[in-house]
């Protein structure tokens, strides 16, 4: 198989985490300007969670169909596939008013989410062959925090410019520039060209992996708190705080960019000091604590929320850095599996997450005030807290056991 110079490596793996910060600031740029889309969509406040909801829908689904075509068609073609789409999508977001197709468009950029994320962990993944793939994963990972944490602070400051559609163009555009530059500049080594038949029959194999699975569920909360988090900081911040909506952007900017730290951190530590699982178990707790005491800092000092949301941050981003590396290690998962097992791994957290953020987002962060909010953070980040016992059971299988079919969990 094909090897990379270290010079066409870093370049390939520069131009993925660049897409991979432009992707991210499409993920979070609704979030910051959740009052402009609803009055400019004739929508309440609360409905705002629908669209969000669309999207994440869109990612969840079609994560594991991403993994498949990798199969079939290659991870570079999917890839680049899925980032065309997102530009689409989030170009018709940026023209229409009408409340249907803004929620259509929502869902396909999701869909392109889907067929990129996946992917190009995989391309990572095969990059770094001869090692270093922890530390590829936690910094393409942490790049998803540069590009959110620039979403929260630049959405709201281009949308006071250029009006809410003219924030979601920028960012539609933005994906169409790194589609291209992803055209040209990732590398066309051999890929897989096996036959759906023959793609599905290895599927098969993936998607019954026991640990895959327990690694799914088991931060399926973390995920969707994390991911609300980000969503309602700025709203909370600006109605309950007092802050300005500036001010509150920049603190949710925080709260993303710490990962950029925590991404590489955790996958190094992950790969090079044994014991991903503790790790991953403990850096999930601390975050589903931190979560729990956001409502109750301001009463102490509001000054105390921008060092608590950096640390939150860069241990959030220490989760996602060992889940992805820990998503690589199953033997059924390696190699051109590598797409579709850590997308099982996203699609079980992204799905069921979207309706944890839908249902909770709108029952609790949609009426806006003091006591919803409050309740909002402590379930969320209850829910990171309840589900983290099913890490237990995510001992990676030895290569011998591959052959055999999975144990059910403990009950």
């Amino acid at each position: 198989m094909s090897e990379l110079k270290p010079s066409e490596r870093g370049q390939a793996v520069g131009s993925l985490v660049a897409s991979r910060a432009v992707y991210a600031y499409n993920w979070y740029l609704i979030g910051p300007i959740q009052a402009a889309v609803a009055a400019g969509l004739g929508v309440s406040f609360g409905e705002v969670s629908f669209f969000l909801w669309a999207f994440l829908v869109g990612v969840g689904v079609f994560q594991i169909p991403a993994g498949i075509a990798s199969l079939r068609w290659g991870a570079r073609r999917v890839s680049i596939a899925g980032i065309a789409i997102m530009s689409a999508g989030a170009i018709v977001s940026g023209l229409t008013r009408s409340p249907d197709v803004f929620f259509a468009a929502r869902f396909v950029v999701g869909v392109g989410a889907a067929l990129f994320f996946s992917p190009a962990i995989g391309l990572i993944a095969r990059y770094y062959r001869t090692g270093g793939t922890g530390f590829g994963i936690g910094l393409f990972n942490g790049a998803f925090s540069m590009g959110a944490g620039a979403a929260v602070y630049l959405t709201v400051v281009l949308s006071e410019v250029l009006g809410w559609q003219g924030a979601l163009l920028v960012a539609g555009a933005g994906m169409a520039l790194v589609t291209a530059e992803n055209a040209v500049v990732l590398p066309a080594l051999p890929e897989p060209h096996h036959p759906i038949p023959e793609a599905l029959s290895q599927a098969r194999r993936v998607l019954a992996s026991r640990y895959l699975w327990v690694l799914a569920l088991g931060l399926t909360g973390f995920w969707a708190s994390n991911f609300a988090v980000a969503q309602y900081l700025v709203p909370w911040a600006h109605t309950v705080v007092g802050m300005s909506r500036t001010t509150a952007g920049a603190l949710d900017a925080l709260l993303i960019l710490s990962p950029l730290i925590g991404g590489p951190l955790g996958g190094s530590l992950a790969e090079h000091r044994g014991s991903p699982r503790r790790l991953l178990f403990l850096s999930a707790l601390l975050t589903g604590l931190g979560i729990m005491a956001i409502p109750f800092l301001p009463g102490v000092s509001p000054l105390l929320l921008w060092p608590f949301a950096a640390l939150v941050g860069v241990v959030s981003g220490m989760v996602f850095g060992v889940l992805y590396y820990m998503g690589t290690l199953d033997p059924v998962g390696k190699g051109d599996h590598v797409p579709l097992a850590v997308g099982l791994i996203n699609s079980v957290q992204v799905f069921l997450g979207a309706f944890l953020v839908l249902g909770l987002g709108y029952e609790y962060f949609g009426p806006q005030t003091v006591k919803s909010y409050t309740e909002g953070w402590l379930l969320f980040g209850g829910l990171t807290l309840v589900l983290l016992p099913l890490l237990w059971w995510a001992r990676t299988p030895s290569p011998a056991s591959v052959s055999s079919p999975p144990t059910p969990l403990p009950t």
